[in-house]
């Protein structure tokens, strides 16, 4: 194999060139998230230069309508210049700072904000309290931001004051994701993670769970053992109070595996390019 193929972080396959996902697992692609940043500072090198174009135009504009010796136009040119810089730097450093001194608070307002009108629970066409006691299969597109939608009910469960528990594996998108968010309690999932601690815990109702994912499991383990596990967390979770979610990738497993979870669920939503949709809900 080539020394430059990238491989998947979790199942080994090799990637294609410019992929955000593995075409075998659903896996998401580390180095996309990276993006973010780059695109940042592009943006605030792309203000500067705009900026420091815009005063080189009124200074040229200016030697054509007004007299003065050349000494004044390049003395007035540079200071022009050092202002521009100095007042973005003010604005960069200003915008910095607050964020800094805010920290996830000030973004989490934000958030709430928007999420009163683009909530989980309106994607899905229901309000809210519909949601209370679903146990819910969640099949998404790994090719989709689906991260998204997860940090949305996330985000309405803390908004209705209600605990809301994340397991997921440590440095997963869904970690990534909801990370900072004030009121979104974050468990490492890893292979001997037991939900019974986990309920005891956490017994205050009501109480939203994420488990981050049923494909996960079957692909570290076997589809048997995912089954007999999701089988296991309906009976824990069966008090009237308790909503949770379960994700899964239907494309990484056999269609026979993927109909016997979802035999286990009564409520199904898929989320895919097109946006959620409700496959049953009961």
């Amino acid at each position: 194999m080539p020394e430059d193929v990238k491989l998947c972080s979790r199942c080994h396959a090799a990637l294609g060139e410019g992929a955000t996902f593995c075409s075998k697992c659903g896996a998401p692609v580390s180095q996309a998230a990276a993006q973010a940043p780059r695109s940042q500072k592009q943006s605030g090198r792309a203000l500067a230069a705009g900026l420091m174009l815009v005063w080189l135009g009124v200074f040229f504009y200016l030697t054509q309508t007004v007299m003065m010796p050349a000494q004044l136009w390049w003395a007035y040119l540079v200071a022009g210049l050092g202002v521009v810089i100095v007042i973005w730097g003010i604005v960069r450093y200003s915008h910095s700072h607050f964020l800094a001194r805010e920290g996830p608070a000030a973004q989490f307002g934000v958030d709430l904000d928007r999420k009163r009108t683009g909530k989980f629970s309106a994607q899905l066409g229901v309000e809210h309290k519909a949601l209370l006691g679903k146990k819910m299969l969640f099949e998404f597109d790994p090719s989709t931001p689906y991260q998204k939608v997860i940090r949305d009910f996330a985000l309405e469960c803390v908004f209705n004051k209600e605990t809301i528990i994340v397991l997921t594996p440590s440095g997963s998108v869904i970690q990534r994701a909801l990370e900072g968010d004030e009121g979104v309690k974050v468990i490492n999932l890893t292979h001997d993670t037991m939900l019974s601690p986990i309920l005891e815990e956490n017994a205050e109702r009501p109480l939203n769970l994420i488990y981050d994912s049923l494909t996960d499991l079957a692909l570290s383990t076997d589809s048997r053992t995912a089954y007999r596990f999701a089988m296991n967390s309906l009976r824990q979770l069966s008090d009237p109070r308790t909503t949770a979610l379960f994700l899964l990738n239907p494309s990484a497993h056999e269609p026979k595996d993927v109909s016997s979870l979802r035999g286990l669920f009564s409520s199904q939503v898929f989320y895919g390019k097109e946006g959620m949709s409700r496959i049953k809900f009961a």
